[in-house]
């Protein structure tokens, strides 16, 4: 750890692992983020370790990400608030330069939707320039993995199941407090799809409600369509899908989201989980596949 510089004249009141501190004269240090060198009498020190100084750009950038995973607001608007940081920390031309790196590595990527693969692509970049040690910014990366998981569900499932219900009265569907969110986008497919977790319940509900599977039209018209599915069976196991996006929920993206500091094990762990060899975005992929 490297010594406090010159004198401090203020100190700021931390805000999580950020706290900046002015000095008496103008000190010239390397921003541990950007890696710029700069000279400022205001610095900010990254969880108390003065050899992670911060210049003013990174700390505005950190605090935002701080202040998304500290606020009030509920999980999957925090999630969607971290998502489009991911998105805004990485250039257009990196974030395709990593798309074809992830798809000459991984020739499944062809099966992927655009928007799977550019919250991929951007999430593998981000993680590529960050320390291993746990800090804000692992964060947004671990928010485009699940991004992805949602996006492959929306344009293989929940599109497919709005065309299908399009000309049913889903009007008690929608007042059911366990399916109501996904029929809600289901009678209005220009309405924000449901994110991540409601999708989930409504999956629990599809396997474990035998009450539901006989009364409600909605979930007779995913089990009608499902069955054009020859891999259909892993979606519709306790131990299959439903099992995977709870995982995904409960391990990855609720942490992510919430003040928590998560680290490159977090990410590697959670890239096994959805992109790894047995992943749950190409279980999800050969499960949806349609009859030949």
């Amino acid at each position: 750890m490297q010594p406090v510089p010159s004198t401090i004249t203020k100190t700021y009141p931390p805000r999580g692992p950020l706290q900046q501190f002015r000095f008496a004269d103008s000190t010239a240090f390397d921003c541990f983020r950007c890696g710029q060198a700069k000279e400022s009498k205001l610095i900010t020190v990254y969880q108390g370790n003065w050899s992670k100084r911060l210049c003013n750009a990174c700390y505005g950038r950190l605090l935002s990400l701080y202040q998304i995973k500290a606020g009030t607001a509920s999980e999957d608007e925090r999630a969607e608030a971290l998502a489009s940081a991911l998105i805004a920390m990485a250039a257009d031309d990196d974030v395709r330069h990593a798309e074809k790196l992830f798809r000459a590595s991984e020739e499944r990527a062809e099966r992927l939707s655009a928007e799977a693969l550019r919250f991929i692509a951007t999430a593998e970049y981000v993680a590529g320039r960050l320390e291993a040690d746990p800090q804000l910014e692992w964060s947004p990366a671990v928010i485009g993995l699940c991004k992805a998981v949602e996006a492959e569900l929306v344009g293989r499932m929940l599109k497919p199941l709005a065309a299908l219900a399009s000309r049913e009265n889903l009007a008690a569907d929608r007042q059911d407090k366990d399916i109501g969110r996904v029929a809600a986008y289901c009678a209005d497919p220009a309405r924000k799809p449901p994110e991540l977790g409601a999708f989930a319940h409504f999956l629990q509900t599809v396997i474990h409600s035998t009450r539901r599977r006989e009364s409600s039209v909605l979930v007779q018209a995913f089990l009608r369509l499902t069955a054009n599915w020859p891999g259909s069976q892993w979606l519709l196991q306790p131990e299959g899908l439903h099992r995977a996006l709870t995982a995904l929920a409960v391990k990855f993206r609720n942490p992510a989201a919430h003040t928590d500091e998560l680290g490159q094990q977090d990410y590697a762990g959670c890239r096994d989980h959805v992109i790894g060899s047995d992943g749950a975005l190409w279980r999800l992929v050969v499960a949806t596949e349609p009859r030949r």
